[in-house]
Protein backbone atom coordinates (compact mmCIF):
# COMPACT_ATOMS: atom_id res chain seq x y z
CA UNK A 1 0.00 0.00 0.00
CA UNK A 2 1.15 3.36 -0.78
CA UNK A 3 2.49 5.48 2.45
CA UNK A 4 3.15 8.76 2.96
CA UNK A 5 6.17 8.98 0.82
CA UNK A 6 4.52 7.38 -1.79
CA UNK A 7 1.65 9.46 -2.23
CA UNK A 8 3.73 12.51 -1.99
CA UNK A 9 6.04 11.71 -5.11
CA UNK A 10 3.12 10.88 -6.93
CA UNK A 11 1.41 14.67 -6.02
CA UNK A 12 4.69 16.79 -6.79
CA UNK A 13 4.74 14.71 -10.16
CA UNK A 14 0.62 15.54 -10.71
CA UNK A 15 1.61 18.75 -9.76
CA UNK A 16 4.20 18.77 -12.53
CA UNK A 17 1.86 17.58 -15.31
CA UNK A 18 -1.54 17.89 -15.04
CA UNK A 19 -2.22 21.20 -12.99
CA UNK A 20 -4.26 23.60 -15.20
CA UNK A 21 -5.53 20.67 -16.85
CA UNK A 22 -9.40 20.50 -17.80
CA UNK A 23 -11.57 17.89 -18.08
CA UNK A 24 -13.27 16.37 -21.48
CA UNK A 25 -14.14 12.86 -20.97
CA UNK A 26 -14.05 10.28 -18.11
CA UNK A 27 -14.66 6.57 -19.17
CA UNK A 28 -15.65 4.22 -16.06
CA UNK A 29 -13.76 0.70 -17.07
CA UNK A 30 -15.02 -0.76 -13.78
CA UNK A 31 -17.78 1.89 -12.02
CA UNK A 32 -16.90 0.74 -8.93
CA UNK A 33 -13.64 2.34 -8.49
CA UNK A 34 -15.17 6.18 -8.96
CA UNK A 35 -17.63 7.49 -6.20
CA UNK A 36 -19.62 10.38 -7.71
CA UNK A 37 -22.29 13.33 -5.65
CA UNK A 38 -25.38 13.41 -7.57
CA UNK A 39 -25.77 16.18 -9.75
CA UNK A 40 -22.03 16.60 -10.25
CA UNK A 41 -19.91 16.41 -13.52
CA UNK A 42 -16.25 16.24 -14.47
CA UNK A 43 -16.67 17.57 -18.20
CA UNK A 44 -15.34 21.39 -18.41
CA UNK A 45 -13.15 21.16 -14.86
CA UNK A 46 -10.24 22.23 -14.66
CA UNK A 47 -7.73 20.93 -12.18
CA UNK A 48 -6.77 24.28 -10.20
CA UNK A 49 -4.33 22.58 -7.29
CA UNK A 50 -3.43 19.16 -5.90
CA UNK A 51 -2.67 18.08 -2.12
CA UNK A 52 -2.18 15.49 -0.22
CA UNK A 53 -3.61 14.73 3.40
CA UNK A 54 -2.20 11.43 4.97
CA UNK A 55 -2.71 9.08 1.93
CA UNK A 56 -5.61 11.11 0.14
CA UNK A 57 -4.31 12.93 -2.75
CA UNK A 58 -6.43 16.06 -3.38
CA UNK A 59 -7.35 17.37 -7.05
CA UNK A 60 -8.69 20.80 -6.12
CA UNK A 61 -10.83 21.55 -9.25
CA UNK A 62 -13.10 25.12 -10.01
CA UNK A 63 -15.80 23.63 -8.56
CA UNK A 64 -15.55 20.49 -6.09
CA UNK A 65 -12.92 17.77 -5.84
CA UNK A 66 -11.52 14.56 -7.01
CA UNK A 67 -10.02 12.32 -3.86
CA UNK A 68 -8.48 9.43 -4.15
CA UNK A 69 -6.82 6.93 -1.42
CA UNK A 70 -4.82 4.53 -3.55
CA UNK A 71 -5.54 1.43 -1.28
CA UNK A 72 -3.27 -1.56 -1.94
CA UNK A 73 -2.53 -1.31 -5.65
CA UNK A 74 -4.03 1.74 -6.88
CA UNK A 75 -1.80 3.87 -9.48
CA UNK A 76 -1.90 7.38 -11.18
CA UNK A 77 -0.22 7.05 -14.86
CA UNK A 78 -0.14 10.33 -17.05
CA UNK A 79 0.07 9.44 -20.80
CA UNK A 80 -0.25 10.85 -24.02
CA UNK A 81 -2.44 7.68 -25.11
CA UNK A 82 -4.06 5.28 -23.73
CA UNK A 83 -2.44 1.51 -23.93
CA UNK A 84 -3.87 -1.22 -25.96
CA UNK A 85 -3.34 -3.34 -23.21
CA UNK A 86 -5.99 -2.38 -20.30
CA UNK A 87 -5.24 -4.83 -18.05
CA UNK A 88 -5.96 -3.47 -14.75
CA UNK A 89 -7.39 -0.78 -15.95
CA UNK A 90 -9.98 0.58 -14.32
CA UNK A 91 -10.81 4.60 -15.35
CA UNK A 92 -9.63 6.61 -18.19
CA UNK A 93 -9.85 10.39 -17.78
CA UNK A 94 -9.02 12.78 -20.80
CA UNK A 95 -7.91 16.34 -20.91
CA UNK A 96 -8.66 19.13 -23.16
CA UNK A 97 -4.63 18.81 -24.17
CA UNK A 98 -4.74 15.63 -24.76
CA UNK A 99 -3.08 14.03 -22.34
CA UNK A 100 -4.69 11.02 -20.28
CA UNK A 101 -4.69 10.20 -16.65
CA UNK A 102 -5.63 6.46 -16.58
CA UNK A 103 -6.35 4.69 -12.71
CA UNK A 104 -4.88 1.15 -12.36
CA UNK A 105 -5.90 -0.92 -9.68
CA UNK A 106 -5.44 -4.84 -9.88
CA UNK A 107 -7.28 -5.52 -6.70
CA UNK A 108 -9.82 -3.13 -6.76
CA UNK A 109 -9.91 -1.56 -3.21
CA UNK A 110 -8.94 2.05 -4.36
CA UNK A 111 -11.44 4.91 -4.34
CA UNK A 112 -11.65 8.07 -6.75
CA UNK A 113 -14.14 10.67 -5.34
CA UNK A 114 -15.75 13.01 -6.93
CA UNK A 115 -17.27 15.14 -4.00
CA UNK A 116 -18.53 19.25 -3.33
CA UNK A 117 -17.20 18.38 0.19
CA UNK A 118 -13.94 17.16 0.82
CA UNK A 119 -14.49 16.68 4.46
CA UNK A 120 -17.26 13.86 3.89
CA UNK A 121 -14.59 12.40 2.74
CA UNK A 122 -11.58 13.06 5.01
CA UNK A 123 -13.68 13.54 8.15
CA UNK A 124 -12.02 10.64 10.02
CA UNK A 125 -8.59 12.02 8.77
CA UNK A 126 -6.05 13.23 11.52
CA UNK A 127 -3.49 15.76 11.24
CA UNK A 128 -0.84 15.01 8.63
CA UNK A 129 2.24 13.32 9.86
CA UNK A 130 4.74 16.13 7.50
CA UNK A 131 2.18 18.85 8.88
CA UNK A 132 3.82 22.01 9.79
CA UNK A 133 1.06 22.60 12.77
CA UNK A 134 2.38 18.69 14.01
CA UNK A 135 5.80 19.65 16.60
CA UNK A 136 6.38 17.48 19.10
CA UNK A 137 4.15 18.83 21.54
CA UNK A 138 1.35 18.13 19.83
CA UNK A 139 2.55 14.74 18.78
CA UNK A 140 3.01 14.28 22.86
CA UNK A 141 -0.67 15.48 23.71
CA UNK A 142 -1.70 13.02 20.67
CA UNK A 143 -0.47 10.16 22.57
CA UNK A 144 -2.04 11.23 26.14
CA UNK A 145 -3.79 8.88 28.18
CA UNK A 146 -3.72 6.48 25.06
CA UNK A 147 -3.14 2.64 26.38
CA UNK A 148 -2.83 0.76 22.97
CA UNK A 149 0.02 -0.56 21.59
CA UNK A 150 2.52 2.09 20.23
CA UNK A 151 2.52 0.56 16.44
CA UNK A 152 -1.31 0.28 16.01
CA UNK A 153 -1.95 3.86 17.87
CA UNK A 154 0.46 5.43 14.25
CA UNK A 155 -1.18 2.80 12.27
CA UNK A 156 -4.76 5.14 13.21
CA UNK A 157 -5.08 7.32 10.48
CA UNK A 158 -7.58 9.35 13.23
CA UNK A 159 -4.65 10.57 14.95
CA UNK A 160 -1.78 11.02 13.05
CA UNK A 161 -2.00 10.51 8.77
CA UNK A 162 0.19 8.99 6.24
CA UNK A 163 2.17 6.14 8.63
CA UNK A 164 2.00 2.76 7.56
CA UNK A 165 3.68 -0.58 8.04
CA UNK A 166 6.64 0.32 6.56
CA UNK A 167 7.43 3.72 8.01
CA UNK A 168 6.49 2.88 11.52
CA UNK A 169 8.69 -0.27 11.61
CA UNK A 170 11.65 1.92 10.36
CA UNK A 171 11.09 4.98 12.93
CA UNK A 172 10.33 2.59 15.69
CA UNK A 173 13.81 1.00 14.81
CA UNK A 174 15.87 4.35 14.46
CA UNK A 175 13.59 5.86 17.85
CA UNK A 176 14.77 2.39 19.40
CA UNK A 177 11.50 1.77 20.66
CA UNK A 178 10.18 -2.30 20.90
CA UNK A 179 6.77 -2.03 18.67
CA UNK A 180 4.91 -3.67 21.71
CA UNK A 181 5.45 -0.71 23.89
CA UNK A 182 2.52 0.85 25.41
CA UNK A 183 1.91 4.42 24.62
CA UNK A 184 1.61 5.54 27.87
CA UNK A 185 4.83 4.02 29.05
CA UNK A 186 6.74 6.18 26.53
CA UNK A 187 9.04 8.51 27.96
CA UNK A 188 8.80 12.03 26.72
CA UNK A 189 12.01 11.49 25.79
CA UNK A 190 11.34 8.65 23.88
CA UNK A 191 8.81 10.44 22.18
CA UNK A 192 10.60 13.01 21.63
CA UNK A 193 12.92 10.81 19.49
CA UNK A 194 10.47 9.46 17.85
CA UNK A 195 8.99 12.74 16.39
CA UNK A 196 12.10 13.30 15.27
CA UNK A 197 13.08 10.37 13.60
CA UNK A 198 9.98 9.86 11.82
CA UNK A 199 10.57 12.71 10.37
CA UNK A 200 13.81 11.83 9.02
CA UNK A 201 12.15 8.07 7.73
CA UNK A 202 9.50 10.20 5.46
CA UNK A 203 11.49 13.26 4.27
CA UNK A 204 14.49 10.57 3.44
CA UNK A 205 11.84 7.93 1.61
CA UNK A 206 10.25 10.75 -0.42
CA UNK A 207 14.02 11.81 -1.42
CA UNK A 208 14.05 8.64 -3.00
CA UNK A 209 10.90 8.62 -4.67
CA UNK A 210 9.18 6.28 -2.02
CA UNK A 211 9.77 2.18 -2.11
CA UNK A 212 8.61 0.06 -4.67
CA UNK A 213 8.01 -3.39 -3.33
CA UNK A 214 5.36 -4.75 -5.03
CA UNK A 215 2.71 -2.60 -7.11
CA UNK A 216 4.00 1.37 -6.55
CA UNK A 217 4.66 3.03 -9.25
CA UNK A 218 5.24 6.97 -9.95
CA UNK A 219 3.09 8.51 -12.48
CA UNK A 220 5.13 7.64 -15.04
CA UNK A 221 5.57 4.37 -14.59
CA UNK A 222 9.00 4.17 -12.91
CA UNK A 223 9.84 3.02 -9.29
CA UNK A 224 11.02 4.37 -5.76
CA UNK A 225 14.21 3.13 -4.60
CA UNK A 226 13.66 3.78 -0.84
CA UNK A 227 13.36 -0.17 -0.03
CA UNK A 228 17.42 -0.49 -0.57
CA UNK A 229 17.73 1.40 2.44
CA UNK A 230 15.13 -0.31 4.94
CA UNK A 231 17.02 -1.25 8.38
CA UNK A 232 14.55 -3.61 9.63
CA UNK A 233 11.40 -3.78 7.29
CA UNK A 234 11.59 -7.41 5.43
CA UNK A 235 14.82 -7.84 6.67
CA UNK A 236 13.81 -10.52 8.76
CA UNK A 237 16.38 -12.92 9.49
CA UNK A 238 19.54 -10.79 8.65
CA UNK A 239 21.86 -8.95 10.67
CA UNK A 240 21.38 -5.83 12.50
CA UNK A 241 23.04 -3.02 10.79
CA UNK A 242 23.60 -1.44 14.14
CA UNK A 243 24.42 -4.11 16.38
CA UNK A 244 24.42 -7.44 14.07
CA UNK A 245 21.98 -8.98 16.43
CA UNK A 246 19.05 -11.30 14.03
CA UNK A 247 16.12 -9.14 13.31
CA UNK A 248 13.00 -11.00 14.34
CA UNK A 249 9.35 -10.89 12.58
CA UNK A 250 6.71 -10.25 14.68
CA UNK A 251 2.56 -9.43 14.38
CA UNK A 252 1.63 -6.45 16.72
CA UNK A 253 -2.33 -6.23 15.84
CA UNK A 254 -2.65 -8.15 12.95
CA UNK A 255 -0.10 -6.49 11.10
CA UNK A 256 3.47 -7.78 10.05
CA UNK A 257 5.94 -6.08 12.20
CA UNK A 258 10.28 -6.15 12.32
CA UNK A 259 12.15 -5.22 14.88
CA UNK A 260 15.60 -5.68 16.12
CA UNK A 261 15.24 -7.37 19.66
CA UNK A 262 18.74 -5.72 20.87
CA UNK A 263 18.13 -2.66 19.63
CA UNK A 264 14.60 -1.80 20.60
CA UNK A 265 14.33 -3.36 23.95
CA UNK A 266 11.00 -3.62 25.72
CA UNK A 267 10.70 -0.90 28.91
CA UNK A 268 14.23 0.74 27.64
Amino acid sequence: MPELPEVETIVRELRMKIIGEIFTEFIPIWSGSFVEDKKLTLNGRQIEEINRKGKYILFNLNKGYLITHLRMTGQLIVRDSVPDDKKHLRLIFTFKSGKYLLYYDLRKFGRIYHTIDSEKVLQNTGIDALSEDLDGMRFAELMKNKTTLIKPFLLNQKYIAGFGNIYIDESLFRAKIHPQTKVSELSPTMIKKLFSESRNVLLEAISRMGSTISDYKTTGGGFGTNQNFFRVYQRNGLPCLVCDTMIEKTFVGGRGTHYCPKCQKMNN
